[in-house]
């Protein structure tokens, strides 16, 4: 039997346990004669929702019915060359490493595929799109997974084509018990299809697959078996025809590209057929059915909210931003809220080139509305409008008991709880600064929340845990369903009773933001004011005394937020205020 598959497919992924957790390794089976300077890598890590850190196959060549290995020797910053002890039979004419490259950066819960470089068509994967692996059934961590012989590739992952050995590599390894990891994975076990007769399978687009709407130019990525697609020379060729119109001959299995799509549903129609064009006997037909889809118009987060999950949108009103947090991919994760709610925007990396402070005015919200493991988001699909508008906004203030009993009625909203003691508890119990994703309690009375370090303004600041009872504002979120408050910096927790607390009279400061480096306070009474400012850490950055109306010059400040607190003989206000 001769195979013409002609497709990459993902055999085995392997997480080692060798210092810093290496090395990371993936088999790839090139079924038929596969040009690998086709294909890429890409991964997606945690739970992360978007595909990224590339990796250009080139360098694999050209292979035939043969396997091939990717993998990286550095982790986490720990350099081990754990590779080439621990799979002695792999050689440099059938691997690659990927180096500098973060493709393999990967624990074993995390998730990678191989795609068209073109046009990023997903031809096989391994991991469930969009999810932490942690605790499913596809975790493979300090182990491997193995492919299902007879099966694959799969551009949507299918966790029963795979046995899992989750934990197997743990303690092993030829720098720690002598026992490389080759011998107790065993490579090159993958055995494909053995079916004789031909065969046509479409890959992607997937069967009633919805694109996004800005989708004009797809892939339509398939696998022939069985039958040598050439021009005159092999078994036939093949034909092809979109939504019904004219047929078009194809004589080699790269991807076809289909330009010049608009919004709505597309069929696409192939088959095998013999060097004069005509049908095989018994016909081998395949077709697959997809969608370009269109955005729904919403006018606020409410009705957003309350939309299908995984359609795509249009959010017309404005929103505000409240916090976000930058990856060093270039992708950015947006909190932004309006009189209705809160919502996660997504924004992929190249989406947009606009800088955002708390409080800008956002609009025109183009994305796919999806739920994340419980946490609703925006995935951007194309770039918002800046409204010119900004309004920091003032948290909600919630009971703790309210917050837990219904966390989704306030998921991504900023919010405040009053009069809360903060302690650790489990890896946190010991901590006296804030530590990046750890949790803490925050207590008030009998009721207890969660409270977690999650903007690196609060870890990576040295914020101590406040030793009073506070008020803790912050990013509402939800855990599986349980409560947590993200507080986005030093200003969040404040001493009980100060936050947003104006005892002075008819008290002003304007205005805001600061955009030529000159801003006022005042109040009923026109008496002598001292005005302190604070940054982000709680720093006192200026101190003056000033009176009702008189310009008060920050242009020395850097572009920010800050707190203000403005004392009037015993009164006192604080005010947030933005420097641009």
């Amino acid at each position: 039997m001769v195979t013409f598959g002609q497709t990459p497919i993902i055999t085995m992924i392997a997480d080692g346990d060798e210092t810093g957790g290496t090395p990371k390794v993936l088999e790839i089976y090139a079924q038929g004669t596969v040009d690998f300077t086709l294909y890429s890598l890409e991964n997606q890590t945690n739970g992360s929702t978007t595909w990224g850190n590339t990796f250009d196959l080139s360098s694999l060549g050209t292979v035939t019915d043969a396997f091939v290995y990717v993998y990286n020797d550095t982790f986490q910053s720990n350099s081990t060359n754990a590779f080439a002890p621990n799979f002695p039979s792999v050689t440099a004419s059938n691997s690659v490493d990927a180096g500098t490259s973060s493709v393999l950066s990967i624990n074993g819960d995390d998730r990678v595929r191989i795609v068209v470089t073109s046009s990023s068509a997903v031809i096989d994967s391994f991991g469930e799109d969009g999810v932490d692996g942690t605790g499913t059934a596809w975790e493979y961590k300090d182990g491997y997974a193995k492919r299902v012989n007879s099966t694959g590739p799969d551009p949507v992952f299918a966790v029963a084509n795979w046995e899992f050995h989750k934990g197997d590599l743990d303690h092993h390894g030829a720098a720690q018990d002598g026992t490389t990891f080759e011998s107790i994975i065993g490579l090159a076990t993958f055995t494909p299809s053995t079916v004789t007769n031909p065969s046509l399978t479409i890959t992607a687009p997937t069967a009633d697959q919805v694109l996004a709407p800005t989708t004009t130019t797809t892939d339509v990525v398939f696998t022939v078996q069985n039958f040598n697609v050439a021009n005159g020379t092999g078994d036939g060729h093949i034909t092809y025809s979109l939504d019904g119109g004219a047929s078009t001959d194809v004589f080699d299995t790269n991807p076809i590209t289909l330009a010049g799509l608009a919004s709505g549903s597309h069929s696409v129609n192939m088959e095998l057929v013999d060097n004069a064009g005509a049908s095989l006997s018994p016909a081998i037909t395949a077709s697959v059915t997809f969608t370009v889809a269109d955005y729904t118009t919403v006018a606020d987060v409410a009705a957003l909210k309350a939309s299908a999950i995984d359609g795509y949108y249009h959010l017309t009103g404005e929103i505000f931003e409240t916090a976000k947090v930058e990856y060093t991919s270039g992708s950015m994760k947006v909190f932004a809220q309006d009189a209705t709610g809160g919502i996660v925007i997504y924004v992929p990396a190249g989406t947009t080139t606009s800088v955002l402070n708390e409080g800008d005015g956002l609009t025109d919200i183009k994305g796919q509305f999806t739920n994340r493991n419980g946490i609703l988001q925006v995935t951007l699909s194309e770039d918002f409008a800046m409204s010119g508008n900004n309004t920091v906004q003032t948290p909600e203030v919630v009971t703790i008991a309210d917050f837990n009993a219904t966390p989704t009625n306030y998921q991504s909203k900023l919010i405040r709880i009053n009069g809360g003691t903060v302690t650790g508890y489990g890896s946190s119990d010991t901590d006296t600064e804030f530590t990046r994703n750890h949790n803490y309690h925050i207590t008030v009375g009998a009721d207890e929340t969660v409270l977690r370090a999650y903007f690196s303004d609060l870890y990576s600041n040295n914020v101590a845990l406040p030793t009073s009872t506070v008020d803790v504002a912050g990013i509402a979120s939800e855990y599986h369903g349980a409560a947590q408050i993200y507080p986005r910096n030093a200003n969040d927790i404040m001493v009980s009773g100060a936050v947003n607390e104006n005892n002075i009279d008819g008290f002003k400061a304007y205005p805001n933001p600061v955009t030529d480096g000159q801003f006022y306070v005042s109040s009923d009474n026109d008496i002598e004011k001292q005005v302190i400012i604070y940054d982000i850490l709680g720093k006192t950055v200026l101190s003056i005394e000033t009176n009702n109306n008189q310009a008060i010059n920050v242009a020395q400040l850097k572009a920010g937020i800050y707190m203000v607190k403005v004392v009037e003989e015993n009164n006192v206000a604080l005010h947030k205020l933005m420097i641009k």
